[in-house]
C-alpha cells in the first residue's frame, strides 16, 4: 500500500473574485521510503501540491489518502493517523519557530498534541528525549534553554528539523528548506535531511525551484507546470533527457545561470 496518493486532485482559490486553479486533475503516489522532488517555477502549484498531503489544504475535487485512508473531509479531531505519519519542515525558521518559546517547548510541541497522544507510542516530552533530539540533528542539549533569536538560521533550521522528526513520522515534507538560509550553511541542512531519511527509511519530499539540490537528494522528480504535473520520472531520466518542453527550460534555465 502507497503511503500518500492524490487521485485527481485539484484546488481552486478565489483571487479578486474570480476562481483561480492552482490544481488541476493531479495524480501522485509516493511509497515508503522513496525520495520525491516536486519541481516547478513559482506559482506551478508545487506548495499547493506539499500541503495536500500534509492535510493543510483540502481539495476542492479528488481525493488524498494516507495509508490507503482518505483524509478528506475528516474532521482536525480524527486525524490523528496523518499528524503521526506526517511531519512538514518550512522554507523560513524565523517563522516558524515561535519566538516566544524556548527550544525545549518548540521541539516538544508535537509530542503534546492531544490528536497524537491516542497513537500509543509517543513517548513523553522529557529532558532526555529532547536532548536526544537535538543531538540527533547536530546540536548541543544546552540550548534547550535558548530562544530562537538566540540561533543561527541554520541553528533555526535544524531545531525544526528535530521538531519535524521527534514524532517518527513515515513521511517528511520539506518546503524549499534551504531557500532562506545562507550558502555557506545550505549544504550541512540537505545532508542532515538526506542522512535522517535514509537512517529512518522516511519518505521524504523535497519542494524546490533548485534541480541541483533535487538532482542530490531525490530518487524520482516530479515537475509542475500551471497545477498540473508535466513530466514524472527518474531524477537522472528527466533532468539528463527532459521529454516535456518546460522540464528542458527549467534545465537550461539552471544551466545558464
Amino acid at each position: 500500500m502507497s503511503l500518500v496518493e492524490l487521485r485527481g486532485a485539484e484546488v481552486t482559490f478565489r483571487r479578486a473574485g474570480r476562481p483561480f486553479v492552482a490544481l488541476s486533475g493531479v495524480d501522485l503516489v509516493v511509497e515508503r521510503g522513496e525520495r520525491v522532488g516536486i519541481v516547478g517555477g513559482s506559482g506551478s502549484g508545487k506548495t499547493t501540491m506539499a500541503r495536500l498531503m500534509l492535510g493543510l489544504q483540502e481539495p476542492s475535487a479528488g481525493d488524498v489518502l494516507i495509508d490507503g485512508r482518505s483524509i478528506v473531509g475528516v474532521p482536525e479531531r480524527h486525524r490523528g493517523f496523518l499528524r503521526s505519519a506526517a511531519s512538514m519542515v518550512f522554507q523560513d525558521p524565523n517563522s516558524s519557530l515561535n519566538p516566544r518559546m524556548r527550544l525545549r517547548d518548540i521541539v516538544a510541541e508535537p509530542l503534546r498534541s492531544p490528536v497524537l497522544r491516542g497513537r500509543g507510542d509517543v513517548p513523553e516530552p522529557t529532558a532526555d528525549v529532547l536532548a536526544a533530539a537535538l543531538r540527533g540533528v547536530g546540536l548541543d542539549p544546552d540550548m534547550l534553554t535558548r530562544y530562537p533569536h538566540q540561533l543561527s538560521g541554520g541553528q533555526r533550521q535544524r531545531v525544526a528539523i528535530a521538531r519535524a522528526l521527534i514524532s517518527d513520522p513515515a513521511l517528511l515534507v520539506a518546503d524549499e528548506p534551504v531557500s532562506a538560509l545562507d550558502v555557506s550553511v545550505r549544504a550541512q541542512v540537505l545532508n542532515l535531511l538526506t542522512a535522517e531519511a535514509a537512517e529512518r527509511s522516511l519518505a521524504l519530499v523535497l519542494v524546490s525551484h533548485d534541480l541541483a539540490i533535487v538532482r542530490h537528494m531525490c530518487d524520482r522528480v516530479v515537475v509542475v507546470d500551471s497545477g498540473r504535473i508535466v513530466e514524472e520520472g527518474p531524477v537522472r531520466t528527466v533532468l539528463d533527457a527532459p521529454a516535456h518542453p518546460y522540464t528542458a527550460r527549467l534545465v537550461e534555465a539552471t544551466l545558464t545561470l
